[in-house]
């Protein structure tokens, strides 16, 4: 794979991506506040569906796009940056979540418990599934590092449409937006193109939010993933276009900051608003105060944490391997 991101940190990917990691806590907010309070959210519901096919694609296709300039480091800092900053997380909170769901299981009778362990290297724990693939479809960009990125996002593709029932379809389907980004990444110049053109951009996420509107109300139907990825890639690159003008600007300090401390908003998040609505939901609160809380603690949290952990090694520990090589 040749080629190479050229800029250490471009503000435009942080925006976007720090999108999509807030469109997966405002859904997850909902999912768990209905789900304790019994409430039905009927606006809402549509908002996820529309956000739904767009959100977790948009945050695999822009991890892709830096396999290329990781791989250029050579393959000792590429495998041991993806166990600090991945495995390493992914292991030690599939533990903590599994304890802090058995201690919910004692109080309250929701939850599960220690038996669920040998899940972590089979079967993620919850939301942490992400990060499972994430990290395998880093190994598989290391180990075929020799094959064109375009005939392995056409591999990856067709593994998906393979009929293999559990998770296949849904690792394969999230391995093409993966490594669409790679292919992206090779054709930098290119995508610089499209993200510097600010109308064609405005129309490619309007047609793309668009289009998945139509599909939520059932005006449209549309392609299930993998090959919904023109859509995904509308969207991700028109958000860019978009954002890129003002990506650096102090009003978008908030996505932007998400998108840099991403992997701590994505951790952190799902334990949070699952407490949140199920204490709220159990003193009778308001469904949409329980809402409001769930969401607003599954942001401020993390919020608190990744600023904590760039300030005190033992809270970095929580998500990056400590020792360094």
């Amino acid at each position: 794979m040749a080629g190479s991101v050229q800029r250490s940190r471009e503000d435009w990917i942080d925006v976007v991506r720090g999108t999509a990691v807030i469109l997966v806590i405002l859904v997850h907010a909902l999912q768990r506040t209905e789900l304790f309070t019994g409430h039905e959210f009927a606006g809402l519901e549509t908002l996820t569906i529309v956000v739904t096919p767009l959100r977790l694609p948009a945050m695999f296709l822009l991890s892709g796009l830096f396999v290329t300039r990781s791989l250029a480091k050579g393959i000792r800092p590429y495998a041991t940056g993806k166990l600090r900053r991945i495995a390493w997380p992914y292991l030690l909170w599939s533990v903590l979540l599994i304890a802090f769901f058995w201690t919910l299981l004692q109080v309250t009778g929701i939850g599960f418990g220690w038996e669920v362990t040998w899940r972590i290297f089979y079967d993620p724990i919850e939301h942490l599934w992400f990060l499972a693939y994430l990290l395998l479809y880093f190994v598989i960009a290391l180990l075929l590092r020799w094959v064109p990125a375009p005939y392995l996002l056409v591999g990856v593709m067709a593994l998906s449409a393979v009929p293999i029932e559990g998770q296949w379809l849904r690792f394969w389907a999230n391995a093409s937006f993966f490594f669409a980004g790679v292919v992206l990444a090779e054709h930098r110049r290119t995508l610089e193109r499209a993200v510097a053109r600010f109308w064609p951009s405005v129309i490619m996420l309007v047609s793309a939010i668009a289009l998945s509107i139509g599909h939520a109300t059932l005006f449209l139907v549309l392609p299930e993933a993998p090959w919904n990825l023109p859509i995904v890639l509308m969207f991700v690159i028109g958000a860019a276009g978009v954002a890129r003008p003002v990506a650096s600007s102090a009003w978008l300090a908030g996505p932007r900051y998400v998108g840099v401390e991403s992997i701590v908003f994505y951790i952190v998040h799902w334990p949070v608003v699952s407490f949140v609505a199920q204490f709220a939901a159990a003193k009778q609160a308001d469904p949409w105060l329980t809402f409001a809380a769930a969401l607003a603690a599954g942001l401020l949290i993390p919020w608190a944490l990744a600023a904590l952990a760039a300030r005190w090694r033992p809270a970095e520990a929580l998500f990056v391997w400590p020792i360094r090589p």
